[in-house]
């Protein structure tokens, strides 16, 4: 009796320890789910949650914190893993951060974020689907906010700053259609910024942080180069954000000091722009869009 009785509460036991370090990344998702294009807005994007649950975390690397079996959210995200990707969460108690990603791995975090908030960063995120736990460090329930964006929270520890694309453009907006008039389009505005460039291969001029002027651009054929262009009586710089997410620059390309951004056969969508000083001081500018040559 003693034998057998012992294999039913073996057997017991064997059966309860799986729920105990289980994720279902098949599960529905608790809080519903995120589809995110690259450059998403706006940025960040925030879900209402309640961290915690009854599932202790038992990953290699991720040994802490507590969860729901299911995943609070998920996010489908399509990207040219051009941007880096940044979950976090703010609570009222101790979060944590349990994310699967597309490939299949476990990242986690505790307080990385800051006062008892976790931070998990993907650089040159891939596309696909994210499975987000926000956890609690103990077994308690929190009211949390779970925030998903492009743009590093936390700020840079560097004396780089880095011009966001998110912000609302200084100097207006516009949609111009393919074979738009008048040509060139034109807006009047001051060049120049705080930030000293420092983006891939774009490491000179000043910049603000928000862009100058957003270009919504439409076209049927996509068989149009757009010329982006300036001039001012000081040295001026181009920075533009494509609709795909590639940054352009160009300091003197279109003559004295002026700068020429030229995209071949451009793609619809939205180009954020930035005139830049070269030297740091602000200057008044012209921004010249045209589907003709300026040289």
């Amino acid at each position: 009796m003693r034998s057998a009785l012992s294999l039913v509460v073996l057997a017991l036991l064997m059966t309860a320890l799986p729920a105990a370090s289980s994720q279902d990344i098949t599960a529905e998702p608790n809080f519903g789910s995120l589809s995110l294009d690259e450059r998403f807005r706006p940025d960040p994007q925030t879900v209402s949650v309640t961290s915690g649950g009854s599932v202790e975390i038992l990953i290699s690397g991720c040994r802490y914190g507590y969860v729901s079996s299911a995943p609070d959210v998920d996010v489908y995200y399509t990207t040219s893993r051009d941007s880096h990707l940044y979950f976090y969460v703010v609570g009222d108690g101790d979060t944590t951060l349990l994310v699967n990603t597309p490939s299949g791995d476990w990242v986690c975090d505790d307080d990385s974020y800051g006062d008892g908030d976790p931070i998990v960063v993907m650089r040159y995120a891939p596309g696909g689907l994210y499975n987000v736990w926000v956890g609690s460090y103990s077994s308690d329930f929190h009211d949390a906010t779970l925030f998903v964006s492009e743009i590093d929270p936390r700020g840079t520890t560097s004396s780089v700053l880095v011009p966001d694309y998110s912000l609302d453009p200084t100097y207006g907006s516009e949609t111009l259609q393919e074979d738009f008039l008048p040509d060139p389009y034109t807006v009047d505005l001051v060049a120049g910024g705080s930030i000293n460039l420092d983006i891939g291969e774009c490491t000179y001029g000043y910049v603000a942080e928000a862009p100058d002027f957003d270009l919504y651009y439409e076209t049927n054929s996509g068989g149009s180069d757009l010329y982006i262009y300036a001039s001012s009586e000081e040295d001026t710089t181009l920075l533009v954000n494509t609709p795909d997410g590639n940054w352009l620059c160009n300091d003197d390309g279109h003559y004295d000091s002026h700068p020429l951004i030229v995209v071949p056969k451009a793609a619809e969508g939205l180009y954020d722009i930035w005139v830049g000083s070269y030297d740091g001081d602000a200057a008044g500018a012209t921004l010249y869009i045209s589907q003709i040559d300026p040289r």
